[in-house]
């Protein structure tokens, strides 16, 4: 099957069979400085850019078919019994119950999905492609060249377990970039890649440190020449570099001045960026406040926090497993030592599981938005995917329900993601990124593991032998 484009318009004009389909949705796009409010744009790419394509015409692509199967299509209803999902290129373009939605003659695939279950793919909004991994990075030194051959290890780790788009928040040089463009051109398998180049930090904040967050390892050469900005202008000029570079998402670190943080939120909405931020304590208020779209990890949250968030709107991507440790009966931590960053003067705080879990069941009783997120740079190979789904159990343990969690790992980590019209459901116009099962995830978590079809950008990527 032809590999397909992600860059891909929404506009949908097709024929199946002898049936017609016109179907646009409409993107609002945020309008250059200086301009009046456009007219949506009807075609973007697929990220959250948004930047004008033309028209693509996709009468011609294959056309893969579902049936059979039990549909939980990630829009909140009852699953659908026996249904049948077409796609056509890279989009779905019909989704419901086989009375309802017709098999179209000339099909390239026909996928029997009875006793399966077909739901959207899973999101990761917390990656890094790049970073060192395994028991043994110390041994080797590090090189942009090393960090693109791991993160396209680490994208078919990915995608083999059905998670078909990740958020890179954190990478060397733009290799995150390069997998995503690999992926699009379908060079390598992975998933759909959003990427946020290097972290913006103060001189010495985190992203700048001369030690090692996680190991308080003095950096080769004291961490080379500093790569902080020092004040709102230096924080603004840092913005336009990302997004001069193609960002998806811009991301900030801490500790930094209000008016810093202030400053690079505020220069980031104006070019129509979304903001991330991996924070702690009157930081983390300050950010919350200016407006940053998703706060990452739950660490050293002030008391009133949740509350911030949930009148500000922001997003929380908790990584809960990246901080697990022995004294909780998980895994040795990412890198980190049990207990806390030690010798690390940018986080000067200790990690306390428990309170943190707190935190997630606060923000999720609160209705904060709550996204999946894995954040493991260090035994990305060992951990994964296992770290993604021991994620969602940590979620489960915060007192949301098997539901809500997959709602999360789907249509809420879209939104989230600023992907929430392209992503997150099976529904016509959508992007056919599509995970099939051989148990329901709904009666447990542990039934995404078994997984049998992935298809990402509409090409069946993975296809597991009857069982």
């Amino acid at each position: 099957m032809a590999r397909i484009s992600r860059r891909r318009p929404v506009r949908l004009v097709r024929r199946v069979g002898s049936i017609a389909l016109g179907l646009m949705l409409s993107v609002a796009v945020v309008p250059a400085p200086g301009l009046a409010a456009p007219a949506p744009i009807p075609e973007t790419t697929d990220d959250a850019r948004r930047l004008p394509i033309p028209p693509v015409d996709r009468s011609n692509e294959p056309i893969v078919v579902m049936t059979g199967g039990t549909l939980i299509d990630g829009r909140g209803g009852a699953p659908i019994a026996n249904a049948v999902v077409v796609t056509q290129g890279d989009r779905i373009i019909a989704a419901g119950p086989a009375g309802s939605v017709a098999v179209p003659v000339g099909a390239a695939r026909i996928i029997d999905a009875t006793g399966l279950f077909i739901m959207p793919g899973l999101i990761d909004l917390h990656i890094h492609f790049t970073q060192q991994r395994c028991h043994d990075f110390g041994k080797y030194s590090d090189s942009p060249a090393g960090a693109a051959i791991r993160g396209v290890a680490l994208a078919e780790q990915l995608i083999g377990a059905g998670i078909t788009a990740a958020r890179d928040v954190g990478t060397v040089d733009d290799v995150a970039l390069r997998i995503k463009e690999a992926v699009d051109r379908g060079i390598i398998r992975g998933p759909r890649v959003l990427w946020s180049g290097s972290i913006i930090a103060t001189t010495g904040g985190h992203g700048d440190e001369v030690t090692s967050t996680a190991t308080g390892r003095q950096k080769p050469a004291m961490g080379g020449p500093s790569k902080g900005f020092n004040g709102p202008w230096e924080w603004r000029t840092a913005v336009r570099r990302q997004v001069r570079g193609l960002a998806d998402w811009v991301k900030l670190g801490a500790p930094a001045d209000r008016e810093e943080i202030v400053a690079a939120i505020e220069e980031a909405h104006s070019l129509g960026v979304p903001v991330a931020i991996d924070s702690y304590g009157q930081y983390t208020d300050w950010a919350i406040e200016a407006g940053v779209d998703t706060l990452e990890h739950p660490l050293a949250m002030s008391d009133q926090a949740v509350a911030l968030m949930k009148r500000h709107g922001t997003a929380f991507v908790p990584t809960i497993g990246a901080f697990d440790n022995l004294l909780t009966g998980g895994y040795p931590t990412a890198g980190i030592p049990t207990g806390g960053f030690y010798h690390t003067h940018s986080r000067r705080f200790v990690i306390d599981q428990q309170e943190h879990l707190g935190k997630v069941a606060q923000a999720y009783r609160a209705g904060v938005p709550i996204g999946v997120g894995t954040d493991i740079p260090f035994e990305n190979e060992t951990r994964y995917p296992d770290a993604y789904f021991r994620e969602l159990d940590y979620l489960s343990q915060a007192g949301m329900s098997n539901a809500d969690v997959l709602a999360s790992a789907t249509r809420v980590g879209a939104q989230i993601m600023r992907m929430g019209d392209k992503l997150g459901t099976i529904e016509p116009g959508k992007i056919a990124d599509i995970l099939v099962l051989g148990a329901n995830p709904l009666a447990s978590l542990g039934n995404l593991r078994d997984v049998r079809y992935v298809l990402a950008d509409g090409r069946l990527v993975v296809e597991q032998p009857p069982r």
